[in-house]
């Protein structure tokens, strides 16, 4: 979340997110004492420990904070912490009735959590003397920046959310810090000791907020163990007799007791979503002018990072139809000409497009939006250079009031047309302003979408003729979505390739089967077919995809629209990934293949592009090899995918190299009279004598003309009719179809699932550093993270500079 980071001060802060409810006034607040913070005059040399506990015992015994409570948890994490994140944040402000005891976090009630420092400028995270700079770069601060993200980035994931408030502490100073899904807002640091009046002031107007206004989503309501839907989510869990076992075989009539059946992977999913770690929520989903309700636990599926879309998704109960469903909660891009998921599944549904998901209902969720960039946006007002933009003025307030002047909604000054115009989507915004920098930050509105089809993901396949069957299976929702709907996919990739386990029945045999198809998600990122890329100002192309699966055509240096060819290969690059990783093979250290193979990049002239090893085998060669002159074998009928197909993205690449290499000399033809001579014909060289030099030195030697052109002009291959014939079958989707049929159906398949063949304490042989996704600028912090789960995103860089394709 480097770079995204907006600083504001106090005052400023305060009016903007804690404002004074009506009939309150400044004056009202308590009588506070000049010496309330006494016990930390010292705070500069004192130690954490000793500045938790004076400034908790200054809050608790003035009663700084009002109607809450304040509890330390900075000894001991949670009973059941989430694997990585066993983190303990120093304290946290809870409402009264769900103030803990125990001394541990209990992420899922804290209203504002408070992070102590000692006090010293490596102890600070940003930067106050930099105008242009707020994050601070040195490396304990950038550590110290990383661990108080991680800690909104738990409550973000454990609670629902639209923004977090954060106390930071830095011995004799402190900090208001706001997080969203763009960027975190942070006051100027101030000495409380000095200037006790201030910070008192702030806890109490903090104090005065609803739940809503300090950034609780109003739209998912907690639930408790006392609630009736809270017992209802338990009796749901349990009650699996009838549950079909999602094994594909022929099933028996006595099998069929429900219709349709519930399968038990399901329910063992929304079981996992009640662990204690989890809280439990009621939450509201648009359904046109209506709103369902859906009951959900803990998420199946999240984004790491606390920047972007943070996607969670959850096994839900559907409260009107009476099933399970699956709910996928994100913070979609809030840009002009940005199609909504579920507008797109809508399409695809109505054209009957194959395999893809059904939708139940979707919809923004009360207009909530992230605030942090109207913030920049203020700061960097498109305004003559005399004029003067203040903040804009943003109340928190309860979407439930009638007044309009108390929205949710920004409210700013008229003169700063900076926060009042609707955004154009930045890849497409030519016509940047001349008087301030494009905003680094991107806009976020809430959204959720339901579907009907709770999936599997892909790395849950059986064998490698099943692998090719569910691939094939997404093969046909992706042609059925470009000729039916004219809509391309654009993200094809492993985490969007989902295995749907059905019950189907056969006429012929008049018997019922389970079968697992495949199921292609994630149509957020598709566009109509034909669409054209605007043109791109940022240094680096704005690709859409997975880095990992995204064709080599894409991950070239210059930006291009996704065509079918890409999005061709890139089912290519998710078979071969799910081969190798988990099928029989002659490759060694699968490891290693895959993060040279998925992961690499090359960096050209400040350009991430493909790396060696895809490039080597989608344009020169035509085959996969794991070493010098040793081809990857599986010794199965999956061979016959890579040497039927790759050649056709060989032959591909070499049309395509070619008629660009035409299309630049024909931009680059010379005049008739040729170029002017660069300096009148003169030499320091005495020629006369140079020649008789070299007829004694080299007149051994015949002259001979020489084979190629003077000039710098490339010369041309011509493809082979060969060539174009096996470039033409990537025209459409028939071909590659046709070869994954008859290969699926090939009698020599045996058991080659060997199980995943990386280590999860695989460790990556490059470093990866992380890059800021949600921009169009690289970052530098470094962050290894480890993933199953490639999301989509909007991407400059490569993904393997924020999660590797390997643990």
């Amino acid at each position: 979340m480097a770079h995204k980071a907006v600083r504001v001060d106090m005052s400023e802060f305060s009016d903007m997110f804690f404002p004074l409810p009506t009939g309150v006034s400044g004056g009202d607040h308590p009588v506070w004492s000049e010496n309330v913070f006494d016990e930390l005059t010292e705070g500069h040399v004192l130690v954490e420990k000793d500045i938790q506990e004076r400034f908790l015992r200054a809050l608790d015994s003035n009663g700084l904070v009002p109607n809450h409570k304040v509890s330390a948890s900075s000894e001991k994490p949670d009973v059941d912490d989430m694997g990585e994140f066993k983190q303990k944040v120093d304290a946290a402000i809870f409402k009264t009735n769900l103030v803990p005891g125990d001394g541990r976090p209990h992420w899922g009630d804290q209203l504002v959590p408070i992070e102590f420092k000692r006090h010293e400028t490596n102890q600070d995270p940003f930067e106050d003397s930099d105008d242009l700079k707020v994050d601070a770069n040195a490396k304990t601060r950038k550590e110290v920046r990383g661990q108080i993200i991680s800690y909104a980035e738990i409550i973000f994931r454990v609670q629902h959310r639209v923004a977090l408030f954060m106390l930071l502490v830095i011995g004799r100073n402190f900090r208001f810090l706001r997080w969203d899904r763009s960027g975190t807002i942070v006051t100027r640091a101030i000495d409380y000791v000095a200037n006790p009046h201030i910070l008192c002031e702030a806890l109490w107007r903090m104090s005065l907020q609803s739940d809503e206004q300090l950034g609780v989503d109003p739209s998912a309501t907690r639930l408790f163990p006392e609630d009736d839907d809270y017992k209802l989510m338990d009796i749901l869990a349990g009650d699996s007799k009838h549950d079909l076992k999602d094994e594909e075989r022929k099933l028996s009539p006595s099998e069929l007791r429900t219709n349709p059946p519930t399968f038990a992977y399901v329910r063992e999913l929304f079981l996992k979503s009640l662990d204690p770690k989890w809280t439990r929520y009621r939450v509201e989903v648009p359904d046109g002018d209506t709103t369902r309700t859906f009951l959900i636990g803990g998420p199946t599926f999240y984004a790491r990072g606390m920047a972007g879309r943070g996607t969670k998704g959850f096994v839900a109960w559907d409260c009107k139809a009476g099933r399970f469903v699956w709910l996928k909660d994100a913070w979609r891009l809030d840009y002009e000409r940005m199609d909504r998921e579920g507008d797109i599944l809508k399409q695809l549904n109505d054209c009957k497009v194959a395999n893809v998901p059904t939708l139940c209902c979707h919809g923004d969720i009360r207009k909530q939006k992230t605030k942090t960039p109207d913030v920049w946006e203020a700061q960097h007002p498109i305004l003559p250079p005399t004029s003067i933009s203040p903040l804009p003025v943003i109340h928190e307030s309860s979407s439930t009031n009638a007044d309009a002047t108390s929205s949710s909604t920004l409210i700013a000054h008229p003169s700063s047309p900076a926060t009042s115009r609707k955004r154009s989507c930045p890849e497409n915004d030519d016509n940047p302003s001349e008087n301030r920098e494009e905003c680094p930050l991107r806009s976020h509105a809430h959204y959720r979408i339901v579907v009907e089809e709770v999936c599997r993901p892909l790395g849950d396949f059986t064998s490698g003729q099943q692998l090719i069957t569910i691939v094939l299976s997404c093969l046909h929702a992706h042609k059925d979505a470009y000729v039916k709907a004219k809509i391309i996919h654009r993200d094809v990739s492993s985490g969007n390739i989902l295995i749907l386990p059905q019950v189907v029945h056969v006429k012929k045999t008049d018997r019922y089967h389970v079968v697992w198809r495949g199921i292609l998600a994630d149509w957020e990122l598709s566009k109509p077919v034909g669409t054209t890329e605007p043109f791109m100002r940022p240094r680096q192309p704005l690709r859409t995809g997975t880095w990992q699966f995204l064709s080599v055509g894409m991950l070239s240096s210059h930006p291009k629209a996704v065509e079918i060819q890409d999005d061709l290969e890139s089912f290519i690059h998710v078979v071969l990934y799910h081969a190798v990783r988990y099928l029989r093979s002659n490759c060694e250290d699968v490891g290693e293949f895959i993060e040279n193979y998925f992961d690499a990049y090359t960096l050209q002239n400040g350009v991430y592009t493909c790396g060696v090893n895809k490039l080597l085998t989608m344009k020169l060669n035509g085959y996969l090899q794991i070493k010098d002159k040793v081809r990857l074998e599986f010794g199965s009928p999956m061979d016959a995918i890579f040497s039927q197909l790759l050649p056709l993205f060989k032959a591909y690449y070499a049309v395509q190299s070619y008629l660009d290499e035409l299309r630049e000399n024909a931009n680059t033809t010379p005049s008739a009279d040729g170029p002017p001579p660069a300096h009148p014909a003169s030499s320091s060289i005495d020629v006369e004598l140079c020649d008789a030099l070299d007829d004694e030195e080299f007149g051994d030697i015949a002259e001979l003309d020489l084979p190629h052109p003077t000039n710098n002009t490339p010369s041309l291959h011509k493809p082979t009719p060969a060539e174009e014939l096996d470039a033409s079958r990537l025209d459409n989707h028939d071909h590659m179809i046709h070869v994954m049929r008859l290969v699926k159906r090939s009698h020599d398949w045996g058991q080659d699932l060997i199980g995943d063949q990386v280590s999860r304490l695989y460790v990556p042989q490059h470093p990866v550093a992380h890059v800021d996704v949600s921009s169009n600028h690289a970052a530098k912090r470094v962050k290894t993270i480890t993933t199953f789960n490639l999301k989509p995103y909007f991407s400059s860089v490569p993904e393997r500079l924020i999660q590797s394709a390997v643990p």
